[in-house]
This record gives C-alpha cells, structure tokens and sequence, in this order.
C-alpha cells in the first residue's frame, strides 16, 4: 500500500464530498438519505435538479452534462461507491462506534481515503469494513468512484450473506470471463438466486455502472425474498466484565431465535421448531429460545460470580499475563425466520466475558490541577461486578475521596491505594449506601480518615448487617445538604438528591462546573444497559427535587453553569444535554402517564433466561446511538400487565406530603395543577420540610437515631403560601414558576396568563404578594398559590 500525503487524502475527501451522484445526495437529502430517495420514486423526478450539485469538477464517471436547468431523473444516475455502500449500512442500520460508550469495543480498521468529518458517508463505509462487506486489503475505498455492478454484486452477497451456488447461473453471459476472479462467485450467488441480472440477455457488464433505480430494485428483491442476518450489539468479539446484548433483523416481522453457551463450546443450531417459551428462566444449552427485545430486555451475559470459569488456558489475565480460568467464553448462535421468506443465515457471534477473583485498583486522570481547579483521578477494579468508580478530587490543600468502591476490603486495600496518589491529607465522602459504592469505609476509618455523610445515609449504614459499617456510621460527621468542603485552591458543595437511595448524593466543584455523581445523572453505559432506579421518590416529587438540585448547582458554580456530569458507573463524562434527558424522563410520565413507559432494556415484559422481567422505564434517546441516552426505573409496579401502577403521589398518614389526590388514578396524571418548581431573581424563597417517606428509626449501641426522610428549605409543590425574602431597596424581581405538568390548561401570575418556561417581572414592596392559580390538564382541577414579599 502507498502512504498517501495529508494533502492527498484531504483532496480524496473533497472530490468524495462533490462528485457524481453520492454529491446529490449528502448535498441534498440527510443521513439514510439513499433508503428515503428509494422510496420517493417518480416525484424526484420533476422537483430535483442537479444544477450546483454536480458541477463544479470531479463529476462522475457517468455524469452527463446537460442544461444545468434541465431536471435530470436521479434514478437513472449512477451511484458513487460511498452512496451504494450507505444504501446498505442504512438498510441494516448498522451502529457506528463513535455513537455509544463502550470502553471495551475495538477501535475498527479504516481506509486512508475515508476521513470521518470530510468524506461523504464515512460512518456508513467504516461500518460496512466492519461487518465485512468490504475490505480494505488496498487500504483505499475510492469512495467518489461509480460503483460496478461486480463490485455491487460481492458487497450485497457478504451483506445479506447470500449462500454460494453449486450451479454455474453465469452460463448465459458472453462477457462472463471478464468478471474478476475475486467477484466472480459472489456474481453467481446473486445471479443464481435471482437478485440481479445482467444488463441484457447475454451481457453481466461486470464494469458498468449501477443507477439509483438498479439498486432500489435489487434491494427490494433481496429484502422481500430473504430474512436478513441477525446482527448484535454490543458488538461481538470483546473482552469485558459483562456484555448486556441485543439481538436484531432489519426484516420486519421477523422472529429471532437464539442459543448460547458460556463454557468455549459451540453452540447447537437454533432449531425454531423447539423454540422454548421466553417465560422459562431456566437456562439450558440444549434449547432454543426466541427472543424480542419488548419481551426479553437484553441478554446479559455476565461472570457472576469471581469463581473458577472453564479452564481455557489460551486467555491470560490482561494485569499479568498468566492464563487464568475466571471468565466466561460466551458464544451466540442466531436465526431469523419469517413465513414466506427464505430464513437467514444462522449467525455465530462470541463475547469474552472476564471478571478476575483479584484484580488491583487503577486511577485514570480525568482533571489536572489548574491554579483554581482539582487533579481528579477516576479509580476502578476489574474484579468489581457493577464496576462503580471512586473519584479522587485533590485541590491545592485537600482532597476527597468520593465513595468507597465495591471490590472486598480484605482483598486490597482501597484507601492505601489512594495514598499512592494523594499528595495532600483526604477525607472520605459517601455518596450513598450501596455495597458497590460503600465496601471499603472501614479502612478509611481504621485508619484515621475523616469520613462524612448525611444523616438518612447514616442510617442506612447503621441500619445494614455489617459490624465495621455500624461503627463507621455512628462515629461518621453527618453533613446537610449544600454544605462546603474548602479544598485550598477550590470548593466542593454536597448535595442530596433522594430517589435512588432516600440519602444519595453529589458533589459538585463550585469553581469548574463539574459534578460527580454516586448513581445519579448520566448513568447510561449502553454496554451494561445500565438503567438506574429511583424507586425511593414518587414521579412528581423526583421531578420537582431535580429540578430545584440542578437550580442549586447553577446558583454554586461559579460560572452559572454545569460544565459536566459524570456518574460512578460511566466512563464518559457528560454534559447539560444528559441532564435535560434524565428530568424529561420524569416529565414525560408526568406529562403523558402510563403511555410513557416501555419495558425496561434490563428486563422486558416477560423476563427470559438470563434477566428478569416485568420492570417499566421511561427512556429518552437511543442507547446504541445517543452518548446521552437515559432509562430511568421507578417503582411503576410489579407486573407489566398487571395495570397496577403506584408511581405518582397519593395521599398518605405516615409521614407529611399534603397531596390531597391518588394521582395514581385512573387518567390521574391529568390532574396534576400544582407548580413543581419557582425560580427567583432578585429575591430568595424561603422554602419548607419536603418529605417522602416516614422516619428512619435504627438503633446502635443502645441509642436509637430518628431520622426523618426529608430536605429542608425546598419548594414543595404541596405548600401553598410562601414567603419571598427581598433586600430592601430592590423595585423589583423576575419571578418564573414552573408547573409540573407541561400539558396544564392554563397558569396566571397575578391575574394574567404566562406559559410554562416563562417568567414575569413583578414589583415588589413589603407586603407584596404574588398569586399564581393553575388549572390542571383536565380542565377542572386548580391550584393557587401566594407569595409574600418580606424585605429584609
């Protein structure tokens, strides 16, 4: 292969992004735009012109030039390389790997000509060399070249992987010798099969050309005559700690059926016919089961336990490069089937699945230190299931050691782990009780290590069966929600957000922006599936306490602004876009009800062999597409079909709420006239005890610590009379109230009509009182709130 110069490959890029047709279509219709412009037809004809899209040099091989204000059919042009090969990669829907987070997938192979950012279709031509429908044996694609028609033949073959044929179909064609010898059985395959004939009777034309009708047709013949391959993802041939796996066909309405094995053996062919119900959950290799991703939720191939695997000696530990048997060799055999329709191939993929009995800790730096900001260290084990991360947050007299892992404290020793980095004396700060996040708090405290956290997270400590956590609880400094941390150069605020547990919370440095999350925010590994819970709140109230968190972090961070998110089990950091998805996942239940919930990725309707079942979510994005996809589980009852559902607020004795309907109800969601958030400048609310949920009342040697599940100083949307502390000589405030539902008939500050998101400015004087009334989805339900102005 000859090293092409930066210039070259920038020059490849452009003539790829102007010339032939493959111009057309970037320049004129968006991504999958070969699969729209198949199935417009006719109507392109008379409304697409290919003046400015053609012109300009670099034109394809088959371009002809005439009146540029004549409009010229596209379906007669011939499709570049890099528009045939995205007809494909769109047809399948294949999944680039830039569009998920996954630490362990491969880095795939590309061409020298292929520039992601600058060549047309470049993610669908890497995608297309890493299912292997092309190769890049030459190390170019060409990708603004016509595509031949040999060339279209191999690549449909290795796509839909067309069975070669034992009959010569080739016969017939007098130019049949001319075909290349590395095409030649693909061209048989697809000729003997009846996909693609020749340009005439006698003719193949192996180096003519393929127009956009050519293979709109040939795509349709294929597709409706054959299931296409079973595809996965995560995508296979990876070493990991577990693999959450999908199952796919581009053919609709096809069945999926499936059988695995986890001890290196082969996998029997999946036989249809015998295929076991998705509903039994015991597992054996000797069945086939069907599987449907609204039924069965990802298959979760997992080591489960760090125990002797299956005596491989041909894998070797990645720390130290001795064979070992703590794994799992998971292999996938896959078959689609539809009525009417040739099946597919079975399909054979495999996943290294390997979770080490000893593993050593690891920091990665995600931060240096600036003169006002922290070094922060990202710390994980291999050996850990759940794989939680510890940060290490050090300023310039300080540090922090945010959680305290999940690999077992008397295998390695997590805080002097973190003397090998720490440069300056630490405290230790719990994000919340969780064995994956809490494990190691004893050898911080044995050691003298300071260790803080809030006091419903105390309880839960005391509350759990293990002796060291006790006494590490009792003795811990119990912290309020917003409390400070000086760090010397930088601060660090403490924030609670109950939902996944009744005390989980964040940290956020005030001078950077950046938050570090215990289970909260962009918790979206797409190669785990990982969906969170946040069972501990109702809907309605998790919304409006994330909404108001949020609102604290912009009030605490310097610049007004969150900079970045990053949660214990992500290894990428995310941004305000995540969040937004996390508070519209509650939104939309509130918004919509029950109708916004889908079967959960971890789990589905119905469970199957290897997950389990009956869980709702609400799901904003795609996780195989969208970095900031989130799942968020709730407690929407225990069965799918059941129609029990207990997600939103009802009245209760038990502890204070002040709701007064069961918007669990039938159509309850409609009912919904209260605010769930105000925000206020100029001025500062003074707010009230939320609560959701009765005391804790745990006792540890011989003392009993009641301990009320609640936040003080928030808006409860409950509550309806405030007061507004304003300084005195300030005229007026700006004043924006966010309703809980964003389907609210109307709302009204003083008597006139606002919508939601907008604000108003008010002039205030003491006494002054703000009333804002809301009528409820329904029409009927209200509420009125006041507010009154108190200088101070």
């Amino acid at each position: 292969m000859t090293e092409k110069t930066k210039g070259e490959v920038e020059q490849a890029s452009a003539e790829s992004r102007t010339s032939g047709l493959g111009g057309l279509l970037t320049e004129k219709i968006s991504r999958r735009s070969f699969g729209k412009l198949l199935g417009a037809q006719t109507v392109l004809a008379s409304t697409v012109s290919l003046s400015g899209c053609l012109g300009g040099g670099g034109g394809s091989d088959d371009e002809t030039s005439a009146n540029p204000e004549t409009p010229v059919d596209p379906g007669t042009q011939a499709l570049s390389r890099a528009a045939f090969v995205a007809t494909i990669s769109d047809y399948f829907d294949w999944v680039h790997y830039s569009e998920y987070v996954d630490p362990y997938a491969k880095t795939p192979a590309t061409f020298v000509d292929v520039v992601l950012g600058a060549t047309d279709h470049a993610k669908e031509i890497e995608m297309a060399l890493e299912a292997g429908v092309v190769s890049n044996s030459d190390g170019e694609f060409y990708p603004a070249r016509s595509i031949t028609r040999e060339d279209a033949a191999d690549m449909y073959v290795k796509a839909f992987r067309i069975p070669a044929s034992a009959t010569n179909a080739l016969t017939g064609f007098s130019d049949a010798d001319t075909i290349s010898a590395s095409r030649k059985a693909s061209v048989n395959a697809i000729v003997a099969a009846g996909y693609m004939g020749g340009t005439s009777s006698t003719l193949f034309s192996p180096k003519g050309t393929l127009s956009v009708n050519d293979a709109k047709a040939i795509l349709a013949k294929i597709s409706s005559s054959m299931v296409a391959p079973p595809q996965v993802m995560c995508k296979s041939g990876t070493t990991a700690p577990r693999r959450y796996v999908t199952i796919s066909t581009p053919t609709d309405g096809a069945t999926i059926y499936y059988t695995y094995t986890y001890d290196t053996s082969e996998p029997k062919d999946p036989d249809p016919a015998t295929a076991v119900a998705a509903t039994v959950r015991t597992y054996s290799k000797d069945s086939t089961y069907s599987f449907d991703l609204r039924t069965n939720g990802v298959l979760q191939f997992v080591n489960p336990s760090p125990t002797a695997g299956n005596g491989n000696p041909g894998f070797t530990n990645p720390d130290t490069g001795v064979a070992v048997t703590d794994y799992r060799f998971y292999r996938l055999k896959a078959v689609a089937v539809k009525n009417g329709m040739v099946s597919s191939p079975i399909m054979e993929y495999s996943w290294n699945i390997y979770r080490p009995v000893e593993s050593v800790f690891y920091a990665e730096i995600m931060h240096e230190a600036t003169a006002t900001s922290p070094k922060v260290y990202r710390i994980s084990n291999r050996a850990e299931y759940f794989q939680a991360h510890v940060f290490y947050i050090e300023g310039s007299a300080r540090g922090i050691c945010w959680d305290a892992g999940e690999y077992s404290y008397t295998k390695a020793n997590l805080k002097s782990f973190i003397d090998t980095i720490a440069t300056k004396p630490y405290d230790l700060v719990l994000g919340h009780h969780h064995p994956d996040h809490s494990e190691q708090i004893s050898n911080f405290t044995n050691a003298g290590v300071a260790f803080y956290l809030n006091a419903v997270e105390q309880a839960n400590l005391i509350s759990s069966g293990r002796a060291d956590q006790k006494a590490a609880a009792a003795a811990a400094i119990v912290i309020p929600d917003g409390h400070v941390f000086p760090l010397g150069n930088c601060t660090v605020s403490y924030w609670m957000q109950p939902g996944h547990t009744d005390g989980l919370a964040t940290l956020l440095v005030n001078e950077t922006g950046w938050v570090y999350a215990s289970d909260m925010w962009g918790c979206n590994r797409a190669y785990t599936a990982d969906t969170t819970q946040y069972n501990g709140v109702k809907v309605d109230r998790m919304l409006s306490l994330v909404q108001q968190l949020l609102a604290n972090y912009q009030k605490s961070s310097t610049s007004g602004a969150v900079t970045e998110l990053t949660n214990a089990h992500q290894e990428r950091s995310v941004g305000m876009v995540c969040a937004e998805n996390f508070i519209e996942c509650f939104q939309q239940l509130i918004d919509q009800g029950d109708a916004a919930t889908e079967p959960s990725v971890r789990g589905g309707i119905s469970g199957n062999p290897t997950s389990s079942g009956n869980s709702r979510s609400s799901r904003v994005g795609d996780m195989w597409r969208d970095k900031d996809w989130m799942d968020i589980g709730n407690s929407l009852g225990s069965n799918w079909n059941s129609g029990t559902i207990s997600q939103y607020s009802a009245p209760v004795t038990t502890y204070p709420s002040g709701v007064a309907i069961d918007y669990n109800a039938t159509d309850g969601h409609k009912k919904y006239s209260v605010l769930s958030n105000v925000q206020i400048a100029g001025g500062t609310l003074v707010g009230v005890d939320v609560y959701w949920g009765a005391a804790y009342s745990p006792t540890y040697n011989g003392v009993t610590y009641n301990v009320p599940r609640k936040l003080s100083n928030k808006f409860d949307p409950w509550t309806y009379a405030y007061t507004i502390n304003v300084q005195s000589g300030t005229s007026s405030i700006v004043f924006k109230p966010t309703a809980m539902s964003n389907k609210i008939a109307s709302m009204k500050v003083n008597g006139a009509a606002i919508k939601q998101g907008d604000s108003v400015t008010v002039a205030v004087s003491a006494g002054t009182k703000i009333t804002v009334d809301i009528v409820a989805p329904d029409g009927s339900t209200s509420s009125s709130y006041t507010f009154t102005v108190v200088l101070v």
